[in-house]
């Protein structure tokens, strides 16, 4: 552990940035790719009905993702400022809560999934062969919750002690996997949308393996053993006080797209929630890229706060903030210039691409400012204050959302529904910037305080 936390405390930021956030990018980039290749896959062997199917049923995943990251986040969290700390005892006892944890609730939701798919669609707006298709690909995908639970979270662990590139490599195996089987399941069995999320089980199962596999070899700072499959209740209240930033996260967008999909059905019917479907996949996927960067800087930050070192808190958040920038300025172009094309991955309905050209562009006319936005949340996550990082959360998906989706589409029809989104989205960034402002004064304060006493010292 040595050698790890010498690197999280004194290595350059640009090293780090190489070490850490371009694996972490790349680590999370495949994640998303999952639901992803599913919906481009279904879109373009089954039909564009399917992707909706996929985006609808997404959000109702998007439940059994929450369980996983309550505990995951929390527990990458204090993972690297026990790191920082060089308290051991807490690292050993946190692969038992993330494992028993995720496991027993993500069977519990199988239960209420399986059995209530039809009802939990229909209430977030499917219907039609849009419901058919999701109620299939649900009751499938939802025997796999274990499976998609712990995969991620195990992972998160690995990412907490700053081993982004081994994360990188277990998550990737899983989305090679899961590229391969979608095709062959989908129309070489002739399995349709259920072939898609049998795909994605099998790969998850593989990256379930190759979590444990890492743990089990003992390059991890975390020490297996009998003690590591046991919960450890007495570290659960500084798991959830970061973690439930993670729980809002994942739980917020699956509410907020049901309010988005019921309100564009209302104007365009399925077309309208087709083009939804796919602009907020092309969105969530992108926004994973600069979450991935922002994974990067978590140990970092967490590291050198649980150190003490809050100069370099500083410079971590600040050279961060302006590469995920950067990346997130290249993305919005591309989303700019080239519409017709993006659409055309999940849409084959060459009228429907065109229809959907200039709503996709209002949708993400804001994605280069998300870069400031995904920083802001870990930032807060990394030094412990998961209250602030879920004011964030919250404050996207939920304050400022709901009232203007509510209210603006009465003043001026549907294209209010699509300007919703990036409007809570940039009200959202202004209120990070000011909570951020606000905490590095405080970090000032307390560098000046250190100062004052080595100096009387």
């Amino acid at each position: 552990m040595d050698e790890n936390r010498k690197e999280l405390l004194e290595m350059s930021m640009g090293k780090l940035f190489i070490k850490l956030a371009i694996p972490a990018m790349i680590g999370m980039i495949a994640v998303g790719l999952y639901n992803m290749i599913d919906a481009i896959f279904v879109g373009q062997l089954v039909s564009a009905e399917g992707v909706g199917a996929i985006v609808l049923g997404y959000n109702i995943i998007l439940l059994n993702l929450a369980v996983s990251m309550l505990l995951a986040m929390g527990a990458m969290s204090v993972l690297s400022r026990a790191i920082g700390e060089n308290d051991k005892e807490t690292i050993d006892k946190l692969f038992g809560n993330v494992l028993i944890g995720v496991s027993v609730l993500s069977i519990l939701l199988t239960i209420v999934v399986y059995n209530f798919a039809n009802p939990m669609l229909q209430f977030i707006g499917a219907e039609g062969e849009i419901l058919d298709l999701g109620v299939r690909y649900l009751k499938i995908i939802s025997l796999g919750f274990i499976f998609s639970g712990l995969g991620p979270a195990l992972n998160f662990l690995i990412r907490g002690e700053g081993q982004m590139k081994r994360a990188m490599q277990i998550i990737t195996l899983g989305i090679i996997i899961n590229i391969i089987l979608d095709p062959i399941l989908i129309r070489g069995f002739d399995m349709g949308i259920e072939g898609a999320a049998l795909a994605t089980i099998i790969s998850q199962v593989f990256v379930v393996i190759g979590d444990i596999m890492y743990f089990q070899l003992g390059k991890s700072v975390i020490k297996l053993s009998k003690n590591s499959f046991k919960m450890s209740f007495d570290i659960m209240p500084k798991i959830l006080n970061v973690g439930i930033s993670g729980l809002v996260m994942q739980i917020m967008p699956a509410i907020q797209m049901s309010i988005m999909f019921k309100v564009l059905s209302s104007y365009g019917g399925n077309d309208s929630v087709v083009i939804m479907s796919a602009s907020y996949r092309v969105m969530m996927f992108a926004f994973i890229s600069l979450w991935g960067i922002a994974q990067g800087i978590q140990p970092i930050i967490g590291a050198n706060y649980g150190a003490n070192q809050f100069q370099r808190v500083k410079e971590a958040f600040l050279t961060y903030t302006k590469i995920s920038t950067g990346v997130a300025g290249v993305l919005w172009v591309s989303f700019m210039v080239i519409p017709k094309t993006i659409l055309s991955w999940f849409i084959t309905d060459a009228s429907l691409v065109q229809l959907g050209i200039g709503r996709f562009r209002v949708f993400l006319g804001i994605f280069i400012l998300y870069g400031i936005m995904s920083i802001s949340i870990v930032f807060f996550q990394g030094i412990g204050k998961g209250s602030k990082a879920a004011i964030l959360v919250m404050g996207r998906q939920i304050l400022f959302f709901i009232p203007i989706i509510l209210f603006l589409p009465r003043l001026i029809g549907e294209t209010g529904a699509w300007i919703a989104m990036p409007l809570g989205d940039l009200l959202t960034i202004l209120l990070s910037i000011f909570l951020v402002i606000k905490e590095f004064a405080i970090l000032n304060n307390r560098i000046k305080g250190y100062r004052d006493d080595i100096l009387v010292k």
